[in-house]
């Protein structure tokens, strides 16, 4: 089973990590279970995204669900958004921008509101039908710079020494794959037959790079695209006009897809003059959640909210696929001392993986009595895939809120996002891929912890029909345990800055909202055993964010 570990290898350090691991996915697999950006309408975007004490918005169908008992009248909304997303990769001695741009609908929904309140005249409630992005996950990322150290080769030698070793196999178990060529079912059989890595002549399950030059010029390049979203169904009501209590029912989704490509450029080579790698990741899932709240208004100035929203129960599929071109130094075939030299055996077993490399589109020269390598065709795996279940964090949410008469509001809200109550199952009866999934589900929750999340927002009424509003979104890192050591720390917090202006009649309204956020991450192309081996890409992650609503009474 390969590929829920390649999830969860990212999963569990979502934010893409440190100098001392490997993130396979720049957008951090969890932020699609776990963390969401401010959502709803562009109202509640501009108050950073806190809705437990508010109401009498359509965000409260998938936030505070209780919010939408304050309706009295019924009411359409349709919310598009563009984001640029910006990023600043350091990687060795060289900085890289990068960005990427996209538009959709942040939020479209309809609320059939109750009845104008009558004090003690009994229950009155609204129903809502409300689709919401929770993130977006288009993205641009690229670096590159000299390297003098190593090579991604090294490290693909190190994984499959590795593999040798923990599996007990041989250069046989290695040769009995050349039938598969030139698309493998295992990437240690791909970087066997890339001829990138040779084995020790004295420890068969002990490779190396095949080429040492160790000067290489790296580059990277990332492109992601997706999101995650959510349909809901809710209901708000008061008794009273002084508690509201609601609940909703939410049926989440997502889309999620990456291609990367890894390339190197050999310096004084001698056998290859360099490879490139590529990557396409797959993945989407939808699910089902329950979100509970209530609101208490004891009086005209403050307001106390909270929700609480059960995990979400997703259906989880995902594929995985690679290729691997390695250019070979084709000029230096047949010098004594330089380029890939291959066995010169004339018995039936050599000649039948010659002819079978030949046949696969390996380019090899026979000349006084030796064979060379003179090309290798692109190499591909087959494609992995894989379907399981995926529990995400438990969410909960406290706020209050101060109004000040028709002047305008301040509100906070605390959320808490319980990650160590992520789970991965299957509901097959495959116990390998059970024991796997949860073994990676104990990991993640040793690696991560819960946190708390913080949203201040304000709205000030400039005029009786123009308010102004401002935000702020902190969501802490969520590891467990520091990555980085002394000067080399960074900050893996997200900070979200937000702004606002509101027009409105008796009729309609328009709000307009400005968003701003900014994290810093850390990539490795490529792990080795020795961590002052290899390097980290730095990278200053930002978006910016417009979004509009559009809004009428009825």
């Amino acid at each position: 089973m390969k590929i829920p570990i390649r999830l969860i290898s990212a999963l569990s350090i979502f934010t893409i990590l440190s100098a001392n691991a490997q993130d396979n996915n720049f957008d951090a697999l969890a932020k699609l279970f776990g963390q969401t950006a401010p959502t709803g309408s562009a109202r509640f975007q501009a108050l950073g995204g806190n809705h437990a004490a508010l109401g009498a918005d359509i965000g409260s169908a998938s936030g505070n669900p209780a919010g939408l008992g304050f309706y009295t009248r019924s009411e359409f909304n349709f919310t598009p958004a563009f984001q640029n997303t910006s990023n600043n990769s350091n990687y060795i001695s060289t900085n890289t921008k990068s960005s990427e741009s996209n538009f959709n609908i942040a939020n479209i929904g309809v609320v059939f509101g109750g009845s104008q309140p009558q004090y003690k005249e009994g229950w009155r409630g609204s129903w809502s039908i409300n689709y919401s992005r929770q993130n977006t996950f288009y993205n641009n990322i690229k670096f590159g710079d000299r390297n003098n150290t190593s090579s991604i080769a090294d490290a693909f030698a190190q994984q499959v020494s590795r593999e040798a070793s923990d599996y007990n196999l041989g250069v046989s178990d290695f040769v009995d794959a050349v039938v598969q060529a030139p698309n493998f079912d295992l990437t240690r059989n791909l970087y066997y037959w890339s001829f990138l890595i040779s084995p020790d002549q004295n420890n068969s399950q002990n490779f190396k790079a095949t080429e040492q030059s160790f000067i290489s010029d790296q580059k990277y390049s990332f492109e992601s695209t997706g999101r995650s979203s959510q349909w809901t169904i809710a209901y708000g009501g008061t008794p009273n006009e002084k508690t509201y209590i609601g609940f909703s029912l939410g049926i989440p989704s997502f889309r999620y897809e990456t291609r990367s490509q890894y390339s190197e450029q050999y310096v004084n080579n001698t056998a290859f003059n360099g490879l490139t790698q590529s990557k396409f990741y797959s993945t989407s899932g939808s699910g089902i959640n329950l979100t509970f709240g209530a609101i208490v208004k004891p009086n005209e100035m403050i307001r106390f909210g909270a929700s609480i929203t059960t995990p979400t129960w997703y259906d989880v599929d995902e594929t995985l696929s690679s290729s691997l071109k390695a250019d070979v130094n084709s000029a230096n075939a047949g010098k004594a001392g330089l380029g890939v030299v291959l066995p010169n055996g004339t018995d039936s077993e050599t000649v039948g993986i010659i002819n079978r490399l030949k046949s696969s589109g390996y380019g090899i020269l026979e000349k006084d009595g030796s064979r060379y390598l003179t090309n290798v065709p692109l190499l591909t795996t087959t494609p992995f895939s894989d379907n399981y279940q995926l529990r995400t964090p438990l969410k909960a949410n406290i706020g209050i809120a101060l109004f000040f008469a028709k002047k305008g509001f301040v509100s906070a809200d605390v959320e808490y996002l319980a990650y160590t109550s992520t789970k991965m199952s299957t509901t097959t009866n495959d116990q390998y891929l059970a024991d796997d999934l949860d073994y990676y589900t104990q990991k993640l929750r040793r690696d991560l912890k819960n946190v708390f999340n913080l949203k201040v927002g304000a709205e000030y009424r400039l005029m009786s029909m123009v308010s102004l509003r401002a935000g702020v979104n902190y969501q802490p890192s969520p590891y467990s345990f520091n990555y980085d050591q002394g000067s080399n720390a960074i900050n893996r917090s997200t900070l979200i800055y937000s702004a606002g202006l509101g027009f409105r009649t008796s009729d309609f309204y328009v709000d307009f909202t400005g968003l701003y956020a900014e994290t810093t991450q850390a990539f490795n192309p490529y792990v080795l055993n020795n961590t002052k081996s290899f390097s980290s890409a730095i990278i200053n992650n930002s978006y910016l964010k417009g979004v509009v609503s559009f809004g009428i009474f009825f």
